[in-house]
């Protein structure tokens, strides 16, 4: 077992555990194995939020990892063995590791220790382990130093570990946008050479920028970072894109902003075959219709119809509104239809005359309230 004493950092952290996580680490330790945290959740902490998602590590190897758990009444599931990671009680534990080719999924894994383990991480400030025992923070990398001067850089050279999974690439961006901070010259210097990301799968593109958006401290700036290096061309291939200024951490209203001068229907093929959601295309789609001069007024039962199917809030439309300086776009979401087809029989009009009808009076409506 390797002697931590001379690797552990001086800072101390008070990380609150999860009680069955704590089952967990003492049915470890009753063994003689290691169990860290390791990674977000000890990052979070220090940076005094409450962690969400706990990852831990140790040097149990797969199969000792499962005789653990069954000794201890814990129940396990390979999900990913092959890689050195089991779950445990719900929680995924990973071997301590190096891995052999690239990408996500590499071609195979050899089990290592800690000082292995931590080289295959892609930046400083998520390769940090907490030790549990002696509440103590495990740091071989400078991941503390650099997370209080909010600096990004990868743990050993930068070619290396984006070569790894070129996904890192934009994740690096992620992290300086949500520290609001700033990137290592060496990493910077690799990511101006090669940005490339093109043989990352267009859901982990899409879920890693949206994140980048969501959690953002300024959205101006990370979405300044990747126009940049040219990322765009590979988030949204085929697709012209016009970075936006607005500070919203809403990602639809920033994608459609974004997006605009597509055209709505061109935006909602594209996105679907990007690997957004339905429910995502419709909505960002349907902000797009919502900011067309004049068509919504003018197909007002059209557009409410339209309206059923979104998943977008009155704040949404509000923040939307705000950004296109367009109180109409507000006005239409609270409109409430009141022509009927009733009222257009009551003239005397059949067939296509009741839809025109009922289309021109309620705009004529709207646009008198």
């Amino acid at each position: 077992m390797i002697d931590l004493s001379t690797l552990l950092a001086e800072s101390k952290l008070k990380l609150n555990i999860p009680s069955d996580i704590k089952k967990i680490h003492k049915a470890f330790k009753k063994s003689g194995k290691q169990l860290f945290v390791v990674g977000g959740a000890v990052r979070d902490a220090i940076l005094g939020k409450s962690p969400k998602d706990f990852d831990l590590a140790t040097d149990a190897k797969p199969d000792e990892v499962e005789a653990i758990a069954k000794k201890n009444g814990l129940k396990s599931h390979p999900v990913g063995k092959q890689f050195g990671v089991v779950l445990v009680g719900g929680h995924e534990i990973a071997t301590f590791r190096k891995d052999i080719g690239k990408g996500r999924r590499p071609d195979a894994v050899d089990f290592t220790d800690i000082k292995g383990d931590v080289k295959r991480r892609d930046l400083t400030i998520n390769a940090l382990f907490y030790d549990m025992d002696k509440k103590q923070i495990v740091d071989l990398v400078g991941g503390i130093a650099d997370l209080k001067k909010k600096k990004i850089r990868t743990v050993g050279n930068p070619d290396e570990r984006f070569d790894e999974d070129p996904l890192r690439r934009l994740r690096a961006l992620r992290f300086t946008g949500l520290l609001k901070g700033k990137m290592g010259k060496a990493t910077w210097a690799s990511l101006k050479k090669n940005s490339d990301i093109s043989g990352v799968s267009g859901e982990r593109i899409r879920d890693e920028f949206i994140k980048g958006i969501k959690k953002a401290k300024l959205v101006p700036s990370y979405l300044k970072m990747i126009h940049k290096l040219g990322m765009f061309k590979q988030i949204f291939p085929g697709l012209s894109v016009s970075p936006s200024s607005k500070k919203t951490n809403n990602y639809k209203l920033q994608i459609a902003n974004m997006l605009w001068t597509n055209g709505a229907d061109k935006v909602k093929g594209k996105l679907n075959s990007l690997k957004y959601t339905n429910q995502e295309v419709n909505d960002i789609w349907f902000l797009m219709v919502m900011r067309l001069p004049g068509w919504p007024i003018d197909n007002l039962p059209m557009i409410k119809n339209l309206q059923k199917n979104v998943k977008l809030s009155t704040a949404d439309i509000k923040e939307w509104s705000k950004m296109n300086n367009n109180k109409n776009i507000i006005k239409i979401w609270n409109h409430k239809l009141s022509v009927t087809s009733k009222d257009a029989m009551s003239k005397g009009l059949k067939g296509k005359d009741i839809g025109d009808y009922i289309k021109n009076k309620e705009a004529e409506l709207f646009s008198s309230s």
